[in-house]
């Protein structure tokens, strides 16, 4: 991270933070070494793998995402593993890095989810949906039907033996991660 500017740099070290990513902190001017820079426009000229300030969102989940696939090699693709039911567990990788994991219960707002993740720019888009509770799996596709088009691989993934044991927040989600790593039957978007 090179920036003297108090945002960016309390933004950016809440990230990383978050992330549980190693950073070290320099001015604009220092000389250094490092695999991504965070920075503002304003304050270096570009080399290397820099990502600006100005180029954030605002949305954690997005924002995250950038940060990651930064400094990731992984494939060029944007995977969404969910568990539908009264919670609904949700995890997202990106170009090979887990940068989400959250429990919803609006199917609505994992549509919502949905349509921002896909603003992601990556070659293969895929939505692995557990189908373990038809009635939910049903209300997740409906609500995101006309909220993301086709821009999207669905597929239906049966869900036995995806729920474990533990902590009934963290079980949801890693139901949704289990549903994720497998492949299910293609669906029409």
């Amino acid at each position: 991270m090179a920036t003297a500017d108090g945002r960016a740099f309390y933004v950016f070290v809440s990230l990383l933070k978050e992330l549980g990513v190693p950073f070290s902190a320099h001015l604009p001017w220092e000389q250094f070494q490092a695999s991504l820079v965070l920075t503002t426009r304003r304050e270096m000229s570009p080399r290397g793998n820099v990502l600006y300030y100005e180029e954030l969102t605002g949305d954690r989940v997005i924002d995250s995402a950038m940060i990651l696939s930064s400094t990731s090699r992984g494939r060029d693709e944007l995977l969404i593993g969910v568990d539908p039911g009264h919670r609904i567990g949700v995890v997202v990788h990106y170009r090979g890095v887990l940068v989400h994991e959250g429990v919803y219960r609006d199917p609505g707002d994992v549509a919502s989810l949905l349509r921002r993740l896909l603003a992601l720019s990556a070659k293969v888009r895929i939505i692995r949906l557990g189908f373990g509770n038809p009635e939910m799996a049903r209300a997740i596709i409906h609500e995101s039907r006309d909220i993301l088009g086709g821009e999207y691989v669905l597929e239906l993934v049966d869900e036995r033996n995806t729920t474990g044991g533990g902590m009934r927040l963290r079980r949801d989600v890693e139901a949704a991660l289990r549903i994720s790593r497998r492949r299910g039957r293609f669906a029409e978007p």
